[in-house]
């Protein structure tokens, strides 16, 4: 059942970053982007110790691709490279607070971010100034992004309460090295 849940959660996720909150959202004329999916996928690493969030990282990254995207794996690599460097941080942290909670919904969007624009610039776009980019949108983006990571979390983690969400065995991939 829960599998269900995550179908779902990244097929209304995608819809809903690609079409209601997508980059012709602005945000109070901030210039403000919210990500659902990633806010999602990163309130998923931090309730559920598992690789199984960066699995849905990558799958919920693929669907965007497929439905928004020109280039297949943009969207895929930087969320599941947000996704497990959140999962490495979320593994290093004993408890959570809203400050940490924060942290990482603030550093997943710099990262989903960030990934991004090396991708973009590999592909030869060099008339961008990363700089400017950074400071006008990555930052109050990130910001938001990183205040409403505490609302997602508390969402998810009531989810996680129900005992057909929760998995059969508690692992991380990082407890195998």
């Amino acid at each position: 059942m829960r599998y269900v849940v995550f179908v779902l959660l990244g097929v209304l996720s995608t819809i809903l970053s690609g079409t209601v909150f997508s980059t012709s959202f602005d945000l109070a004329g901030l210039g403000i982007q919210v990500d659902i999916v990633l806010l999602i996928v990163l309130a998923l690493v931090l309730v559920e110790k598992s690789i199984t969030p960066i699995i849905f990282a990558a799958a919920a990254g693929l669907l965007m691709d497929m439905m928004f995207s020109t280039t297949l794996g943009m969207y895929a690599l930087s969320y599941t490279i947000a996704a497990a460097v959140a999962s490495i941080a979320a593994h290093r942290m004993e408890k959570f607070n809203s400050l940490h909670i924060f942290i990482v919904g603030a550093g997943g969007y710099m990262i989903k971010e960030l990934v991004m624009a090396l991708i973009v610039f590999a592909q030869g776009a060099r008339q961008f100034d990363l700089g400017a980019i950074f400071l006008r949108d990555m930052l109050p983006s990130a910001a938001f992004s990183g205040a409403l990571l505490l609302l997602v979390y508390l969402l998810v983690s009531l989810l996680y309460r129900n005992t057909w969400m929760r998995p059969r065995m508690s692992s991380h991939f990082l407890d195998e090295l």
